[in-house]
């Protein structure tokens, strides 16, 4: 183990419980206290360009529908009180 705690899987012991390279992994520890790792279970089958092009459409509604109805320096001075800055 390095000292930024990375550890190297040997790559017959990656392909063998089906991890690949750019997706997550879920790392655990078992009833017996081993350390476990399998393939992350979220979004399982995506892609580096099908997380970036999710995430691109997840901003985007974002951006459609805002959720603040003031803007930013109306929020801070409200925040702040009617005091001017120094």
């Amino acid at each position: 183990m390095t000292s930024k705690g990375q550890v190297l899987i040997p790559k017959d012991v990656r392909d063998a419980i089906g991890l690949v390279p750019g997706r997550p992994v879920d790392v655990g520890i078992n009833d017996r206290g081993e350390a476990v790792v399998v393939p992350g279970k979220r979004w399982p089958d995506e892609t580096p360009d099908e997380r970036e092009a999710r995430l691109a459409a997840f901003f985007a509604r974002i951006r459609e529908r805002p959720q603040f109805t003031q803007s930013g320096a109306d929020f801070v001075r409200d925040i702040r009180g009617d005091e001017p800055l120094p």
